[in-house]
């Protein structure tokens, strides 16, 4: 029997006896909670799951890819994933593939330089697409460089994550703007719509990283009926070039070639600067 409980409220359910299992994912203080309760088990592997910023690509302010490279250095995924993961007794280290997990065969860090925390350059960006300081925040033809990230409510990892990167862009003269949401009306009401600039989220992956990661970063096109399909790029972000890569990799029957093509689809995905990944998500359960 499933039950539809609100996320911050699960830990409170196991712990007295209402549910037989939850998902932790990266919480600590529901491993926390979980560890004392009693009647209590955790079980931990490495899931093929991932947390992510997505940057909508279609907002005003982040069309320039300038603009999002900027933003991309200006965050520190080291010290988010220090912060999320180390309090689990997990090794932080940020995720630099999205389409591999770092347990998975294939991986490689493709990050390059759009993954690398380097404020200074994202400063020096900023200024070449126009955005300059004017006082602590800034500006182009009058108007701040402000940024709205949507997150769900009670889900303590989202909020922990955008403050994060609220006081990281702050240092570059960028407003984040953090904006929760009832949790049943995220996806239905912002994300799916792409009303918003910033989210951050779960992606929960499969066995066949090359084959199911092919709906989140192909290019959006209009579907019979005139509508803006986006499959699941909610990014709306992405290139002929991509989609062929993907298409390619699905075809290739040698592992190891399908491995390279996989590879480099993942490193113009960075290049485009469509999300972040973050850090793998550790597959961590509370069971009765």
């Amino acid at each position: 029997v499933f039950r539809v409980i609100e996320p911050d409220a699960q830990i409170d359910a196991i712990a007295n006896g209402e549910i037989d299992a939850m998902d932790i994912g990266p919480d600590v203080n529901k491993f926390n909670r979980a560890k004392e309760a009693k009647g209590v088990d955790l079980r931990l592997a490495g899931g093929p799951n991932f947390r992510h910023l997505t940057i909508n690509g279609t907002s005003p302010n982040l069309q320039d890819v300038r603009v999002r490279r900027a933003l991309a250095m200006a965050i520190s995924r080291q010290a988010i994933a220090r912060a999320m993961l180390a309090p689990l007794g997990i090794k932080a280290e940020p995720l630099g593939n999205h389409i591999f997990m770092a347990n998975q065969a294939g991986y490689q860090d493709n990050a390059g330089d759009v993954g690398t925390y380097n404020p200074e350059r994202a400063k020096q960006l900023l200024d070449e697409a126009g955005w300059r300081m004017d006082g602590t925040v800034r500006r182009k033809d009058g108007r701040p460089l402000e940024i709205v990230a949507i997150i769900p409510s009670g889900v303590a990892t989202s909020k922990q994550e955008t403050e994060l990167m609220q006081n990281m862009l702050a240092q570059v003269g960028v407003k984040l703007i953090i904006s929760t949401v009832p949790s049943p009306d995220f996806f239905s009401n912002y994300i799916t719509p792409g009303q918003f600039d910033f989210t951050v989220f779960s992606w929960m992956g499969t066995p066949y990283p090359m084959s199911s990661a092919k709906s989140l970063y192909a290019m959006p096109r209009r579907n019979a009926s005139g509508e803006m399909d986006i499959q699941q790029n909610y990014a709306r972000i992405g290139t002929p070039a991509i989609d062929q890569l993907f298409d390619a990799t699905n075809r290739e029957l040698d592992r190891a070639k399908a491995v390279t093509m996989a590879n480099e689809a993942d490193r113009q995905i960075w290049e485009e600067v469509h999300s972040l990944t973050l850090y793998q998500r550790p597959e961590l359960a509370a069971t009765r």
